[in-house]
């Protein structure tokens, strides 16, 4: 069935729409991010432009080869072809037509935001996405073992798939800020003591390894920053064994502020979900107090590789091997 093409009026009222989106988006914005989102509709209006001068094209060139009489082969070959070609551009044109509706609605580009959700769709039991606030959130419990920091290997394929998304050019323009948290069981494990020292260190160990797999998936370091707010974020009440939910890594795009190379050092602050206090950034475990602990800083200020630890023997006892 023939589709009827979008007209200039059409088009206007979109745009009209899409433009009224970001209207509130200055007051809580910066003005870089309302001049992408900006950018964004206006791109998508130039595009549907041209694809409805293409399509009207198109659409005289069918009813001329529909009109001919004792059409050939070749005619009718150009007819299929050319009735194929519309319906793309139609499908286009309906998909940029939903951009422009869109614009402004997620805090990061709507295509981004498309992928992401499908990908956390597709596994639940892993990941979640958050289209508020644009967050990404791996639950601990199956990325880690209890009282550890390395990724299981069952995590790494959805890493590896996340890394895909992040590596696209749409997110080219922001930083990939990794945050993990603990709930607040207190750690008990002697070895886990002496390498992480308490939950400010295991949370930010957990956000290095996360974005250690990033880097081995391709995402280059210098797009990502890493931070760890041990048991001080909870997304809900802990209980007598702490909280699934409150054990968690969460990874939020923050748009570049200055470029070099495609990257920037300086970014703005992460927007964090507003359930969750306002506390300072811990970008580095503290050093336990204790005079074996095994998190030693090398001369550069870095931290020396983690030395490995038992394996916890049972998951359902956190506050035994944490």
């Amino acid at each position: 069935m023939k589709t009827k093409p979008m007209n200039l009026k059409h088009l206007i009222a979109i745009t009209g729409l899409a433009a009224s989106t970001l209207l509130p988006l200055t007051g809580c914005q910066s003005q870089g991010e309302v001049d992408r989102y900006r950018t964004q509709y206006r791109t998508a209006q130039d595009q549907i432009l041209d694809l409805q001068a293409r399509l009207s094209d198109k659409e005289r060139q069918i009813d001329i080869l529909r009109g001919a009489k004792n059409p050939n082969q070749d005619m009718r070959n150009q007819l299929v072809d050319a009735d194929t070609q519309r319906i793309e551009l139609e499908a286009e044109i309906t998909r940029l037509q939903g951009l422009l509706e869109r614009a402004g609605t997620t805090p990061i580009p709507i295509e981004l935001a498309d992928e992401l959700e499908k990908l956390a769709a597709a596994n639940p039991e892993l990941m979640s996405y958050d289209k508020e606030t644009g967050a990404i959130q791996f639950r601990s419990d199956v990325t880690f073992a209890l009282g550890k920091a390395e990724v299981r290997q069952s995590a790494l394929p959805i890493i590896s798939k996340l890394a895909g998304v992040l590596s696209a050019p749409v997110a080219a323009d922001y930083e990939v800020r990794v945050a993990g948290h603990t709930d607040n069981v207190p750690m008990k494990n002697a070895m886990n003591r002496q390498r992480y020292g308490d939950n400010w260190g295991l949370s930010t160990a957990r956000a290095v390894s996360v974005m250690k797999a990033f880097s081995g998936a391709g995402i280059p370091e210098v797009r990502m920053s890493v931070a760890g707010y041990g048991e001080y974020r909870p997304v809900e009440p802990n209980g007598e064994k702490g909280s699934s939910s409150n054990r968690r890594v969460e990874i939020y795009l923050v748009p570049l502020a200055e470029k070099f190379g495609g990257s920037s050092r300086n970014t703005p602050k992460a927007t964090t979900p507003e359930t969750t206090p306002a506390t300072p950034d811990i970008v580095a475990p503290q050093t336990p107090a204790t005079p074996e602990a095994s998190l030693e800083n090398t001369a550069e200020g870095g931290l020396t590789e983690l030395k490995d630890v038992m394996p916890v023997a049972d998951e359902d006892k956190p506050e035994l091997y944490k």
